[in-house]
């Protein structure tokens, strides 16, 4: 009943992304009652069962995981403090950080709920609700259409989509799949079913194909499999050396972008930038590639249309986002604030997936990191909800049954030693007293 329950909401939070009410003037998604139904079901079910392996185990993973959202809404709450931000500034600035928590909050409720088990009852419903916008599409646009256009776009890579492949092109979902994918390239032996959830993830990854995402995808099951072939402690150091790297990339391509790179790109080697020249210019007189520079706190960019330069005295959401999400971090939280945020992303839930899970659970996380690295040099994926989910849910499950009832159990072991010396030394005491 609970599986049944669970898949219907989680299909529909996924199928309705893009579904918005109107509350009091605020656009809401129809999603949002749908991850609040999930965790109120975990949380009725905590109340029936209190699983406390679980428990405490899903309380560590959920820090961890949440680290990198609480660093910027930190260093943004110093920006707004300081700059006297208003209301609206403050509430958009947060309102983009809350989805990000509940995300791997809906992780943590799914793996509560089922155990390692969850990750394949949410990439169920994933699926579940591809295959329902598949078949909508199929039926307007008729089944000859549609084959015709997926092929065209496989053909060409993209380059050519249909109007068929369009209504398709669901960037959350499809970079939802990737993590999965990751998984599965690294796990074939101890995935059960691996050929029918190979097959279907890779479908509905191709029909929404983004072409930044398959590179990205090769790199993390690339470097995955080169560093769990080292020792133990040979491929913790490995990762994290990888790790410094992709932190020095990622804000020298900060640098690089600032001094005119894809200006080079485009005049000079002929590249077609997708208007992303025109974008870097309108973001230039907002910050400075300086160890004072502060930042302007989480949200700003809401308040630009970078595709034109024009301002707004409210944030909107329809607008241009900053597609770079290494820059929109350094704009938003500043020089200091930007270094942390990698620090806490990277090198300390590193540090965390090879202690907590061994370089199996180490690598399949510095795997996904460098996907999501990748995606996040083109994209807007870090707030995207449905792929921060899959990104926490795939680590969050890996070998987590057996790690929740060995910690339970190393903890029941030390807290009964501590009773019985507790209970020794007052015996103790008490007959030394009466001598």
């Amino acid at each position: 009943m609970t599986a049944t329950i669970y898949l219907m909401l989680a299909t529909a939070m996924f199928f309705l992304q893009d579904t918005y009410f109107s509350l009091g003037g605020v656009d809401f998604s129809l999603k949002n009652p749908c991850i609040l139904a999930i965790l109120f079901l975990a949380l009725l079910n905590f109340t029936a069962t209190v699983r406390l392996d679980r428990t405490f185990l899903l309380a560590r993973h959920v820090v961890v995981q949440a680290l990198p959202f609480f660093i910027p809404f930190f260093f943004s709450a110093v920006i707004w403090v300081i700059g006297r931000a208003d209301a609206v500034t403050v509430a958009n600035g947060t309102g983009m950080i809350l989805p990000q928590l509940l995300s791997v909050c809906v992780a943590a409720a799914t793996l509560y709920l089922f155990g390692s088990r969850g990750m394949w009852y949410c990439l169920g419903a994933m699926c579940a609700a591809n295959l329902l916008r598949v078949l909508v599409v199929v039926v307007v646009g008729g089944p000859s259409v549609f084959f015709q256009e997926f092929l065209r776009l496989l053909a060409t890579f993209s380059a050519e989509t249909g109007d068929l492949m369009i209504q398709l092109e669901i960037n959350d979902l499809t970079f939802a799949f990737g993590p999965f994918l990751i998984y599965l390239l690294l796990n074939r032996k101890e995935t059960r079913h691996w050929l029918f959830w190979m097959l279907s993830v890779s479908l509905f990854f191709f029909i929404g194909l983004k072409r930044i995402a398959v590179p990205a995808v090769a790199l993390g099951v690339l470097v995955a499999l080169l560093v769990r072939r080292l020792p133990e402690k040979a491929a913790a150091q490995t990762a994290l050396g990888i790790a410094a790297g992709m932190m020095v990339v990622s804000f020298f391509y900060i640098v690089g972008i600032r001094m005119g790179l894809f200006q080079y790109l485009q005049q000079r080697l002929g590249i077609n930038t997708m208007g992303r020249v025109e974008m870097f210019n309108h973001l230039e007189p907002y910050y400075d590639i300086s160890i004072t520079y502060l930042g302007r706190g989480t949200g700003f960019e809401r308040f630009v249309d970078w595709a034109s330069g024009v301002v707004y005295d409210t944030p909107r959401r329809t607008i241009m986002q900053i597609h770079n999400d290494f820059l929109r971090m350094y704009l938003n939280i500043g020089f200091i604030g930007y270094w942390v945020w990698l620090w806490g992303t990277l090198v300390v839930r590193l540090r965390y997936w090879f202690s907590e899970g061994r370089k199996e659970a180490g690598s399949l996380f510095l795997g996904i990191s460098i996907y999501c690295f990748v995606l996040y040099a083109t994209d807007n994926t870090i707030y995207y909800p449905y792929t921060l989910l899959a990104c926490a849910i795939v680590p969050m499950a890996y070998h987590m049954d057996e790690m929740a009832e060995k910690g339970f159990t190393r903890r029941c072991e030390e807290w009964s030693g501590n009773t019985g010396q507790k209970e020794k030394d007052e015996n103790g005491f008490q007959e030394t007293g009466r001598g």
